[in-house]
């Protein structure tokens, strides 16, 4: 028994010794192996000289270990051959980018510049001595042309920012009543030379002032209405502004055009707002890029809003966006304006104003403009004669190009504004060179303000005005003008009793329009009343009073008291 027992024991060690020695061990060494192999350990490897399974096991092992190895050298070096492809590809972007950035603002620069005459010009002749018919359609042809090319430039310009990632919004103060009448009327005289009708819907509640980018607001607006006007033959265009106060001082307002075009695909729908990509009539899509909606969009996208569409083909289509804006209290300071007709001068005495460009017909577009108002102008070729010309005159006001020889304009401000008796003349920098980034270089050099090329009359003049603190005598400051300001003052004190009203009609649609901000539209009104009779003169003038002054409670006020004593 004993014997038994110890031979079972013997056993049971050998058994134990084996089990340790033939598989307990070498399963040890493979997840030991396995745990170097996991740290990045290649090396690690298992004898192999046992031909049973565990043997087959630990050659697998080893197999696959050799294999990690080799793949992973060739991964690092695939990683290191892609890490410099990147590289190279992003040198190669970056470059192309910078080449592309530099070629547009050559290309903005070289076509804005001829531009620049063209315009110019177009304008010093629409405003200058009275043309024949035909010399009137001529110029308004020359400028029609010159202005849809500089659109178009435009619209590339604008791609190009989008693309880059650099089109930004800079809100202001507007008054929304006018603004947005404006863009209406403007689009009324387009389809009546269409010969379709447009409708105008504002809301009752339109917000006095708003905050908003007025320039890339009406830039989508006008896109937005001009295709509806473009693909509509029959029927109509319908423009709506409708009004949803959400707070204090928050609005959201819906902007809608409808037309009765021709409609649009359900496969052109998803790529209208595409670059370059154009739907509807062929005929049509010859008069533009294809960008206009892409922009719209983008801008749109930058205010928070989508711009959606809704289109059956053969009955028209309708666009609409949504955004939320805050209320503006600034807007009457910002964005006064005059209806008093053409410039011929200003109060007080000759202001002198040195222009400097490179180009002789660019300085001749801004003395051509200044010199008959009565400034005495100053030019210079380059920032070096300009400098030296500030320093002998000491002009009131300079407006300089950017882009010159010998000594560019940036230069030369930075110079001016060192020089202690010329660093408060007010400068105008006037560039074709319209990015951002040219327009905040000349800031910083010491520009007061950015006037782009080619350049507006209009624009020009109210620089001039605002840096020269001008007041402008117009046209009508005739004998003539002189009685009825007179008479407009006097007529200001008249009672009730003294002015003659319209008829009941005609007050309730002046009130309409006066609720509803549209001051074109009143004025309009005003003109038919002034052909129907003169006694209605001082009820005119004390309305126009009014309406010049952006006072629509005024004219409502006004007007409420007529309608009382009719209804009494």
């Amino acid at each position: 028994m004993v014997t038994f027992f110890a031979v079972l024991l013997l056993t049971l060690v050998v058994v134990r010794w084996l089990s340790r020695s033939l598989v307990v061990r070498p399963v040890l060494q493979l997840n030991s192996a396995a745990k170097q192999l996991a740290t990045g350990n290649w090396n690690a490897t298992l004898p192999s000289d046992r031909t049973d399974e565990l043997g087959e096991l630990s050659a697998s092992f080893n197999s696959m270990a050799s294999q990690l190895q080799t793949s992973f050298a060739t991964l690092e070096q695939k990683v290191e051959e892609r890490t410099l492809e990147l590289a190279e590809a992003k040198e190669k972007a970056d470059t192309a980018n910078q080449a592309k950035s530099e070629f547009l603002a050559n290309m903005s620069h070289e076509l804005r510049t001829p531009l620049n005459g063209i315009l110019g010009y177009a304008q010093i002749l629409q405003n200058g001595e009275p043309l024949t018919e035909r010399g009137k359609k001529g110029i308004d042809i020359i400028s029609g042309c010159g202005n849809h090319l500089l659109n178009l430039i435009n619209d590339v310009l604008d791609l190009a920012k989008i693309e880059a990632r650099k089109l930004e919004l800079y809100p202001g103060d507007v008054y929304f009543p006018a603004f947005i009448e404006g863009i209406a009327e403007m689009m009324r005289v387009r389809a009546s030379q269409k010969g379709i009708p447009f409708t105008y819907e504002p809301d009752l509640d339109l917000p006095t002032g708003i905050t908003v980018d007025e320039k890339r607001l009406r830039q989508v607006l006008i896109n937005l209405l001009g295709n509806a006007i473009k693909f509509t033959e029959q029927g109509g265009v319908t423009f709506r502004v409708k009004i949803h106060k959400l707070e204090t001082a928050t609005y959201q307002i819906r902007f809608e055009v409808e037309d009765t075009g021709v409609g649009i695909l359900p496969t052109g729908l998803k790529k209208i707002f595409q670059p370059f990509e154009q739907v509807g009539d062929v005929k049509k899509q010859a008069e533009g890029t294809g960008l206009g909606l892409a922009i719209s969009q983008q801008i749109v996208s930058l205010m928070g809003s989508t711009i959606n569409v809704e289109s059956q083909i053969g009955k028209g289509s309708t666009f609409w966006f949504v955004v939320e804006l805050t209320e503006a209290k600034e807007w009457a300071t910002s964005l006064r304006t005059t209806k008093q007709g053409k410039i011929v001068g200003f109060e007080g005495s000759q202001r002198r104003v040195l222009v400097v460009d490179d180009r002789w017909e660019n300085r001749s577009v801004v003395v051509s403009l200044l010199e008959p108002l009565g400034f005495a102008v100053i030019d210079a070729c380059n920032g070096r004669e300009g400098l030296a010309k500030a320093n002998q005159m000491c002009p009131d006001l300079i407006i300089t190009d950017l882009r010159m020889p010998e000594m560019d304009g940036y230069e030369m401000l930075r110079q001016l504004r060192q020089i202690p008796e010329l660093k408060d003349i007010p400068a105008i920098a006037s560039s074709a060179n319209v990015f951002e980034s040219n327009q905040n270089q000349s800031i910083a050099a010491g520009a007061d303000a950015f006037l782009p090329k080619p350049v507006d009359a209009l624009a020009l003049l109210k620089l001039v005005e605002k840096y020269l603190n001008l007041e402008w005598i117009y046209q009508e400051n005739s004998l003539a003008f002189e009685l009825m300001t007179v008479n407009l003052q006097e007529e200001s004190s008249s009672t009730p009793e003294e002015i003659v009203p319209p008829t009941d009609e005609i007050l309730s649609q002046l009130h309409t329009l006066a609720l509803q901000g549209r001051l074109m539209a009143i004025e309009q009104q005003l003109k038919t009343l002034e052909k129907a009779d003169e006694k209605y003169q001082p009820f005119i003038q004390q309305v126009r009073q009014y309406a010049d002054n952006f006072q629509t409670e005024k004219i409502r006020t006004f007007i409420e008291q007529y309608l009382a004593n009719a209804k009494s």
